[in-house]
């Protein structure tokens, strides 16, 4: 009897745990129908990105934001045409009235690309005024056209409110805030792009900025150009040789800041065709270092690569007066040290969303051979 009554018991516990397990697979299944149904329609395929997520649905589409400091969502949006009711099975987002018409933009990065997708009179307000470069827009601001709202890190309310716009692009940072634009009713629009891991990953986000800007066509036609002339290039560099050992950017205060391997400059200095000295160094970002350490690791290289933005050029004498320590560099001994001023030069805004840009300025800097007749476009050689 006791076999018998043993039996029972351990298939009781059996059924127990298998109606457990079902039960947990039910829950598991119905919350991923949920998440299908808050997001239903169709899922455009992102080529590159691993922090976007752009589905289209019935009157509406959601784009979703990653958090690239975490997991889970930065944010998402919830983009509804102006001329269309707001549907009644919304899912959870923040809701964002296209094409966006009026918009306060905290970065010239992005000023740039207004410009570029056809739009530059949608932007009505800037912040940092002084680093904002496209032609355009710098017309308007003399003209009153386009406000000028002050520093990012300070933004001046009553211009915003002159300003009157439908939305503002930001930029996140980890564990940062916005400010005093926290409290208005328009939507924020958080450009995480800077925050990918690879050119044309970053780049994909014109796919996003197009579609908040009624110009999806041509956001997705432009990164389609971007990727394949990119491609090309990078099998062209990768014939390249020998590979030029690579230091980049100055000593800055007491630290020496250079992009780690992982990061986006990091892996176009790689495709390329450079051997990049900090490729080692882990991390999406930046990696502070100790001049010592950058003297150990990179005073051989053969290249030295120099932005900096100001209104006097930089020469072998002023990086001297700057700091005696470059003499020892083989670059600055031999005179191959390549500079780019971001305030002539409109780097950073290229850079961005057409990686394929600077990758061929790169190649042409790394393997001359292999671009013949390419004339440099962002970067020179310093002066003496």
């Amino acid at each position: 009897m006791m076999d018998v009554s043993s039996r029972i018991s351990r298939l009781f516990y059996i059924a127990c745990a298998a109606l457990t397990i079902l039960l947990a697979f039910m829950l598991i299944f119905s919350k991923d129908a949920v998440q299908e149904g808050v997001l239903a329609g169709e899922k455009l395929a992102m080529r590159h990105s691993a922090l976007l997520d752009i589905v289209d649905g019935d009157g509406y589409s959601a784009v979703e934001v990653m958090n690239p400091w975490g997991q889970g969502l930065l944010k998402r949006y919830l983009l509804v045409p102006s001329d269309s009711v707001l549907p009644e099975d919304l899912p959870e987002g923040v809701v964002v009235r296209t094409p966006i018409k009026k918009a306060l933009v905290l970065s010239g990065v992005h000023v740039a690309l207004f410009e570029e997708l056809g739009v530059a009179g949608s932007v009505a307000a800037v912040c940092d005024a002084e680093y904002v470069y496209s032609e355009e827009t710098v017309n308007a601001l003399s003209k009153g056209e386009v406000v000028d709202c002050g520093s990012s890190l300070d933004v001046s309310m009553e211009q915003v409110a002159v300003a009157s716009p439908d939305a503002a692009f930001v930029l996140p940072y980890e564990n940062g805030g916005y400010g005093k634009l926290e409290k208005v009713d328009f939507p924020l629009i958080e450009c995480a792009d800077y925050m990918e891991i690879s050119p044309l990953a970053c780049a994909e986000w014109v796919r996003f900025y197009g579609r908040l800007l009624g110009k999806a066509a041509v956001a997705d036609s432009i990164y389609d150009a971007v990727c394949d002339e990119y491609d090309v290039l990078r099998r062209v560099a990768s014939k390249g040789w020998p590979r030029p050992r690579l230091l980049c950017e100055l000593k800055s205060s007491s630290a020496w800041y250079v992009p780690a391997g992982g990061s986006t400059m990091g892996r176009m200095y790689a495709d390329a065709g450079a051997d990049y000295l900090f490729s080692h160094c882990s991390g999406s970002g930046s990696v502070p270092l100790s001049f010592e350490l950058v003297l150990e690791r990179a005073a051989d290289a053969d290249v030295w690569l120099v932005k900096y933005n100001s209104g006097v050029d930089k020469t072998y004498s002023s990086l001297l007066d700057e700091y005696e320590g470059y003499s020892h560099f083989r670059p600055f001994k031999e005179k191959n040290i390549f500079v780019c001023n971001t305030r002539e030069k409109r780097l950073f805004e290229d850079r961005t969303f057409h990686p394929e840009r600077m990758l061929k300025e790169l190649v042409a800097l790394f393997h001359p051979h292999l671009l013949p007749g390419y004339e440099l476009r962002y970067y020179e050689r310093m002066h003496q």
